[in-house]
């Protein structure tokens, strides 16, 4: 990368030798002049490895673990050896030398992307920063993250380009939201939930990265999603009045006798005298309560339904199942029995192979 200083690895040549201010850096067959001025002893080098700063007369392209050369004077028969750990240092964080990130910076490449990374945090971070960083080919840096991700370190969020974020920043922004999400329920208890643009707003990350965070959350069933774009703790309960209670029961009773499959969402508006916000705010209210569960295409299912269902597909002795059994087992049409299988990919009963069902 374009930078005009660099802390480097140099190795010691015996006792304490004394360096002149201005120094000569030769990589890359150039000639730059610089600055150099060594660094407090840290813990983690070797008994023969110091730090050391460079500051740079002129811009130059510098990269990660890039060895250079060092004369002291003009004349010099052995330049002394070094190695670039971090071309873009921070010179206001007082916190450099004690902090994990330069010690990750003279690790492997693994512990050199997991350093970028968290100093990202859950911005992510995109391939052309950690090229211009590290100088490694996209290639060799996309089988680095694969690595990774299958070792539960980072997630890939985008391919061509890679952007990426790790795990860390992500459970830590999860931790986040259920905070802040706790918060707004203590400081308005009568609503279903805070939105989800509201939320990217509050934390100022990408769309991918937010969505992504939910997602994980929503899996663990620390969330739930009340309506399309409401977020909400699960535990929380919205107050009803009676007449709201009584419609409850009744649609808890209709699902469980299967009449969603009959009926749409403006039917049962019209027959309760409900609007759309009301009767989601209802629906939302029994899939809170595990009473119902929704598919993503809006489909409803009685919860003692769902583990009939999914005590007959482990009982069938079937490792593998095609949708038209799956349809006469259940009796759906395939309308509603294609929203029910994707219900139970997700919820990981069963996974799509094919035109196929495999049974977990």
């Amino acid at each position: 990368m374009i930078t005009r200083a660099a802390v480097a690895v140099v190795k010691k040549e015996g006792e304490e030798e004394v360096w002149p201010e201005k120094i000569t850096l030769i990589f890359d067959k150039k000639k730059i002049r610089a600055r150099a001025k060594f660094l407090p002893p840290v813990d983690w080098l070797s008994a023969d490895e110091k730090l050391i700063w460079l500051q740079l007369n002129k811009p130059a392209d510098i990269f990660w673990k890039e060895k250079i050369k060092i004369l002291r004077r003009s004349d010099e028969a052995s330049p002394a050896l070094a190695t670039i750990i971090d071309p873009s240092p921070d010179p206001d964080n007082k916190k450099y030398l004690d902090s994990p990130y330069l010690r990750m910076l003279a690790g492997e490449a693994r512990d050199m992307l997991l350093a970028l990374l968290r100093l990202k945090g859950t911005k992510g971070l995109r391939e052309k920063e950690i090229v211009d960083f590290s100088g490694l080919s996209s290639e060799t840096l996309l089988n680095l993250a694969q690595e990774m991700e299958f070792r539960g370190l980072i997630k890939i969020l985008g391919f061509r380009p890679l952007f990426l974020i790790s795990q860390e920043s992500l459970n830590f922004l999860g931790d986040q939201i259920l905070a802040f999400l706790k918060r707004f329920h203590e400081k308005h208890p009568e609503s279903l939930g805070l939105n989800v643009e509201k939320l990217r707003k509050r934390f100022r990350v990408p769309r991918l990265i937010l969505n992504l965070a939910l997602a994980s959350l929503k899996k663990n069933n620390q969330i739930i999603f009340r309506e399309k774009d409401l977020v909400s703790l699960p535990e929380i309960e919205i107050p009803l009045n009676p007449e709201e209670k009584k419609i409850l029961a009744e649609l808890e009773e209709m699902c469980y006798r299967g009449e969603f499959r009959r009926v749409s969402l403006e039917e049962l508006k019209n027959r309760f005298r409900l609007s759309r916000r009301s009767l989601e705010k209802l629906l939302s209210h029994l899939v809170a309560r595990k009473k119902i569960f929704q598919s993503a295409d809006g489909f409803y299912i009685h919860s003692h339904w769902l583990e009939e269902i999914i005590a007959r597909l482990r009982s069938s002795g079937k490792k593998e199942m095609t949708i038209a059994e799956f349809k006469a087992m259940t009796g759906l049409s395939r309308k509603y029995a294609i929203p029910l299988l994707e219900l139970l990919d997700k919820m990981g009963i069963t996974r799509r192979k094919g035109s196929l069902r495999e049974i977990l």
